[in-house]
C-alpha cells in the first residue's frame, strides 16, 4: 500500500473515529464539531454553480472504507488531489465492477439525503468530502460480486476507479443486492447509515 494512500485512509479514519467519540460523549449536536470540517460549506443562499466546475473526475482520490463489524456499511472519502478548489455536491454515483473490471448492470441504487440534504461544498486541494455508502449484501450464488467500483460526479465530467480499503485481505468481494449512497457532507460525522 502507498504510503499516501496510507495517509488518506488514516485521516479519514481518524476523521472519522473522532467524530463517533463525540456521538459516544453525547457532545455531538448534528452539525461538524468546530475544526473538524476540512471543507468549506456554501450557506446563506450564496452557492456555487458546480455546472461550471474547472475540475473533473480525475482531480479526486476516491475511498471506500468499509466498516468493521458492520457488513454493508461504508464509509466513502473524496479528496480534491488537484491545485484548486472543486466544487461538489450532492451525491456520488458508484458503479460496481466484477473482478475484470467490467460494470455489473442491475444492481438498484437510490440517492438518499443522509444525514441530510444535498450540501454545496468548496473542496480545497488536499481536503475531503465524505458520504456513507449502504450495500445489501445477498448470496455470492444469487447475485453478481462486485470487486471494485468506479465513481462519477453530477455536472463533473469523466469518471475515477475507486480504492477499495481492504484491510488485511488482499482484496474484498461485494455480493450486492442493492445500494444506498448517502450526500456528500464536509465532515463524517453522522454520515454512515
Amino acid at each position: 500500500m502507498s504510503l499516501t494512500k496510507t495517509r488518506k485512509i488514516g485521516a479519514a479514519a481518524a476523521l472519522f473515529s473522532g467524530a463517533l467519540l463525540l456521538v459516544g460523549c453525547g457532545q455531538a449536536t448534528g452539525a461538524a464539531p468546530s475544526g473538524a470540517s476540512n471543507a468549506a460549506v456554501e450557506q446563506g443562499g450564496t452557492t456555487e454553480d458546480i455546472s461550471a466546475s474547472p475540475c473533473s473526475a480525475a482531480d479526486y482520490s476516491v475511498d471506500l472504507i468499509p466498516q468493521p463489524g458492520r457488513p454493508g456499511v461504508n464509509l466513502l472519502a473524496v479528496t480534491n488531489q488537484s491545485d484548486r478548489t472543486c466544487p461538489v455536491a450532492g451525491w456520488v454515483e458508484l458503479t460496481p465492477e466484477d473482478m475484470t473490471g467490467s460494470p455489473i448492470d442491475g444492481v438498484p441504487s437510490e440517492n438518499v439525503d443522509i444525514p441530510g440534504g444535498r450540501t454545496e461544498i468548496s473542496l480545497e486541494p488536499n481536503r475531503t468530502a465524505f458520504a456513507g455508502v449502504h450495500f445489501e449484501l445477498g448470496d455470492k450464488n444469487d447475485v453478481r460480486t462486485a470487486t471494485g467500483f468506479r465513481a462519477s460526479f453530477s455536472d463533473t465530467s469523466g469518471d475515477v476507479n475507486v480504492n477499495v480499503d481492504s484491510g488485511e485481505a488482499e482484496y474484498l468481494e461485494f455480493p450486492i443486492k442493492s445500494m444506498q449512497v448517502g450526500t456528500l457532507q464536509p465532515s463524517p460525522q453522522g454520515v454512515t447509515f
